[in-house]
Parts: C-alpha cells; sequence; structure tokens
C-alpha cells in the first residue's frame, strides 16, 4: 500500500512473524475477512464496487483476479490460505465506463517481508474524515485489531493518521535498515502510533497490562488471546497531540530501540520523540 489515494486517511498496519501463533495463510485470511466485515461490509455507494489482486510468489507465479469480493470471497480465501507473496483488495465508487479510473475509499493488503518471507506485512486504510474524533469509532479501531490479531501475537502493530508510510516513522527517524527492525523486533519495539501492538516478549518487559495501565499513558490496554497486547494512548485519534505521544514514549523507552532520531528532509512529518529512549 505504497501510493494511497488521498481520499484514505486512517491507515492500520500490523507485522507477523515466524513465531506466530497460528499458521500465517490462515492468520491473512483472517486479517482480510475481519477488515471486510469491520469496514466494508455495509451497502453504502462508495464502497459498493471492490476488487482482488493476489501474487503467489515473487517472481510471479500465478495470479488471481476478483471483482466483487464480497460475492467472491471462497476464491479470495482460497488464494490468501496458501500464503502470496502480495494481495490486495480495493473499495470504491462504480463508474459507469470501465476505463475510468476510480479512486478507492479503502483497502486491505498483504505481502511478504524480509528475506524469503520471513515477516508478513498486513494493512488496512480507509476513510474516516470527521470520525477520527468520534469516540465510538475510534474504540471500533482498537476492536478491529483486537479482533484480526487475538490469535496471531505479531511482533508488531499501530494504527495513523494521514500516514501513509509502511514503515513506522521511528525507524525511518533511526536510520537502521528495515531488515535489521524485523530481525529485532522480539527484542525492540519498532515503534509507537495512536495504537501500538506490543508482542509478549516485550509486554512482559514492560510489566504488563497493570504495569502499563498505571502510567496513565493509555486509554485502554488489551490483551490478545494469542500473546502481546494493544495499547491506545488516547480515546480519540484526534486527541493524540505531542503530549499524549509523548507519555506513549516514556511508557514504552524500556523496550524501544536506543539511538537519537533524527529529521528526515523526505518524511518531514514524522512523528517522534527526537531523543534517546535509552537515557529515560
Amino acid at each position: 500500500m505504497d501510493d494511497e489515494a488521498p481520499s484514505m486517511d486512517v491507515t492500520i498496519w500490523a507485522t507477523l512473524d515466524e513465531q506466530a501463533a497460528g499458521p500465517r495463510g490462515e492468520l491473512v485470511v483472517h486479517w482480510f475477512r475481519t477488515a471486510i466485515d469491520f469496514f466494508f461490509s455495509g451497502d453504502a455507494k462508495e464502497i459498493s464496487d471492490s476488487y482482488a489482486v493476489v501474487t503467489e510468489t515473487f517472481s510471479g507465479g500465478r495470479e488471481t483476479r476478483l471483482k466483487d469480493v464480497r460475492r467472491n470471497w471462497p476464491a479470495l480465501a482460497d488464494a490468501l490460505r496458501p500464503h502470496p507473496f502480495y494481495a490486495n483488495v480495493g473499495f470504491h465508487e462504480p463508474s459507469v465506463d470501465e476505463d475510468e479510473w476510480v479512486d478507492d475509499v479503502g483497502r486491505v493488503g498483504s505481502r511478504h517481508e524480509g528475506r524469503g518471507g520471513t515477516h508478513t506485512g498486513l494493512s488496512a486504510a480507509l476513510l474516516a474524515g470527521d470520525r477520527i474524533a468520534d469516540p465510538d469509532f475510534c474504540a471500533r479501531l482498537l476492536d478491529f485489531l483486537a479482533n484480526a490479531l487475538d490469535g496471531a501475537n505479531p511482533v508488531f502493530a499501530r494504527v495513523d493518521h494521514l500516514n501513509f508510510q509502511d514503515t513506522p516513522d521511528l525507524e525511518a527517524a533511526l536510520r537502521r535498515t528495515h531488515r535489521r527492525y524485523l530481525r529485532e523486533s522480539r527484542t525492540h519495539l519498532r515503534g509507537y502510533s495512536w495504537i501500538t501492538g506490543v508482542p509478549s516478549e516485550l509486554a512482559i518487559r514492560l510489566g504488563g497490562t497493570r504495569r502499563l495501565s498505571a502510567t496513565g499513558a493509555f486509554h485502554a490496554v488489551r490483551e490478545l488471546r494469542g500473546g502481546g497486547l494493544l495499547l491506545q494512548a488516547t480515546e480519540t485519534l484526534a486527541d493524540y497531540d505531542d503530549r499524549a505521544m509523548r507519555e506513549v514514549f516514556r511508557a514504552l523507552a524500556p523496550v524501544l530501540p536506543p539511538g537519537i532520531p533524527e529529521h528526515d528532509p523526505a518524511r518531514p512529518d514524522l512523528r517522534v520523540v527526537f531523543e534517546d529512549a535509552s537515557g529515560v
């Protein structure tokens, strides 16, 4: 999901590795099914048309293309179950002319990451607009992640606003390679956002649900059945300001990678605290 249409403003990301609590193909199927049910199951005109593209391997292999993914869900699930190299589902308004380009207002995706697909990146993007200030809508974003990742013990997850980069801001600011971050993702947390997913190993080092709740940095702390935690900083995404971000940084500092973040001219809107976490 590198070239997001401007009509989407909320992005949801998660990363699985070889220690995922279940078969990754089944976890990918569950991610897509849960996202469709949570965000794209209605009959609103703007999401009434949909498509799917699934590429089996890095070198190509079989490619599956579908229209109307809700009606053709069994075929899409069959294509996702073998844990393909890349998959993308898009939702958009209908077009009278099939050759006319229509921007997606929602997407769900997965792709291999790391050497040989050691990790799997999961994503979803949607148009929220003013709903980022709605507590019910924001609670639903947390509910989605809790349902989609409940049996996964992900190495990382995040929810961002107006940030379409698949690399977390902290990774970009610390200038370490993406491959290194993936390799160390159960040793150092890859970043922090309005909602942050923490793997079980790091949750234990942070003291678990009780200690993290006691920091006062989080509106909600949710345990995942397969291991790990989801941490929601503020009640709404609109409330996640610099003060709230700093509180999250301080609470998570013991498991963040060391180093002083640097400004990146290519990403002027990095949302990180420009301090060395190892000094907190």
